[in-house]
């Protein structure tokens, strides 16, 4: 078998993990707009919550424009500033279940978790095996989780037209009404 240069194999590695990576950040077919760069936000909108609340109900925004929003949570529990469609929300809302439902998120924060794997082959049954770490994960672009106490930005450039809202797509936060709309105007 021949071997490939240690240089070209870091290489094509780190190639083939990057470049997935820069072409989730890019557009959004779904019409719901895209996270975009702070820079060129036209303007910024501070966004307050709460328990269970939003300090806007209503975000007047322009077609097309980019806007840096600077989302400070100043309630006890962890939320989500989520921009979309009320379909998609729905959905998202069966994601966030299910990960509080395995342990991954809790209800102030993300939660690390330890499994533990067998060893084989070592013949030696002390220790029984190996801890791996899972920490949650949250990676969707249009969706930002704030924990409590802390201040997060989140830079999104709207579509030319549709209807959008934010929620907070924690279990029970949206039923009790953490959601707002965007008018686009």
């Amino acid at each position: 078998m021949k071997r490939l240069p240690l240089k070209l194999l870091i290489s094509t590695l780190f190639i083939s993990t990057t470049f997935p990576a820069f072409a989730e950040v890019g557009g959004s077919s779904n019409g719901i707009g895209q996270q975009a760069q702070a820079t060129p936000a036209t303007r910024t909108i501070l966004v307050k919550m709460d328990d269970i609340n939003y300090s806007q109900k209503t975000i007047d925004v322009k077609p097309g424009e980019t806007v840096r929003f600077v989302l400070k949570n100043e309630g006890a529990l962890m939320h989500e500033f989520n921009i979309g469609q009320a379909a998609s929300q729905l959905e998202h809302q069966r994601k966030m279940a299910s990960l509080f439902k395995d342990g991954t998120l809790t209800p102030t924060g993300m939660a690390e978790r330890i499994v533990w794997h067998e060893r084989y082959g070592t013949g030696d049954s002390n220790p029984p095996g190996y801890p791996e770490v899972i920490k949650a994960k949250h990676d969707d672009p249009n969706a930002v989780l704030v924990e409590p106490g802390t201040t997060k930005e989140f830079v999104w450039t709207f579509p030319q037209a549709g209807s959008l809202s934010f929620a907070c797509t924690l279990p029970g936060h949206y039923q009790a009404g953490m959601v707002g709309e965007f008018a686009l105007r």
